[in-house]
């Protein structure tokens, strides 16, 4: 049997690598003046700033850990996020606290949306409502009223699609026409403006939302679980 035997090598390593990096440098950054470290660490101002700022990781940890909709893990996912905002809207889910909780939203939206008192006499909440049938008018989240219907784009991450606010619109618009309903209006609720300006489009983001649940009362269980949600709001989009 042949053994088989590794070629020498017949170059010094010395010379070799002196030759790659010769040919590196260009490739090569010289540190600069300003991202030089300095060489002590102040230990003072170390223990102070860890001081500092101790109590308020505690106080976060303690409500992302108290906060059932983070325990929930629902993240950032739209839907997920959608289909929570829903219910919490929902008086018959939440009671007067959910009723009282989307009045002040659509308060906050501006003039012309469905008020508290109209909302008394009854509204609902859909998410995922295909409008007039067809997938392509799906919106997020709908509140129908007696004379209004209102939908809700939802935003986290996700890009605005192409036209895709005006498509809503005109699919809102038809089913207030075939339903008889006398206003029709979007709320946009994302972190950052719609693409186009209109008349009949709002836009909320998610630390004004938070604030609104925040408004609610944490001596019922329906408004615990709604400030809850405006505190897991907060950071949306951030």
């Amino acid at each position: 049997m042949e053994i088989l035997k590794a070629e020498p090598i017949h170059e010094e390593i010395g010379p070799r690598l002196a030759s790659f990096f010769e040919q590196a440098r260009p490739f090569l950054r010289q540190p600069t003046a300003e991202s030089t470290l300095p060489e002590h660490v102040d230990f003072n101002r170390l223990s102070s700033f860890l001081r500092r700022v101790r109590a308020p990781l505690d106080d976060a940890e303690a409500r992302a850990c108290s906060n059932p909709w983070m325990a929930a893990r629902l993240g950032h996912d739209e839907v997920r996020v959608s289909a929570v905002l829903a219910a919490l809207w929902d008086r018959q889910q939440y009671g007067n606290e959910g009723r009282a909780f989307l009045a002040r939203f659509l308060l906050c939206a501006g003039s012309g949306f469905p008020d508290e008192r109209e909302l008394c006499h009854g509204y609902r909440v859909q998410t995922e409502h295909c409008l007039n049938g067809s997938i392509n008018d799906r919106v997020d989240i709908t509140i129908e009223t007696q004379s209004s219907i209102v939908g809700v784009e939802v935003k986290i991450w996700a890009a605005e699609g192409e036209r895709q606010l005006p498509r809503y619109l005109e699919a809102i618009e038809t089913r207030a026409r075939l339903t008889q309903r006398n206003l029709h209006k979007v709320i946009f609720l994302s972190p950052y403006e719609p693409k186009e300006a209109n008349d009949l489009v709002s836009s909320i983001t998610w630390q004004t939302l938070a604030a609104l649940a925040a408004q609610a009362s944490t001596t019922t269980q329906a408004g615990w679980l709604i400030g809850q949600f405006g505190e897991f709001c907060r950071t949306l989009g951030r």
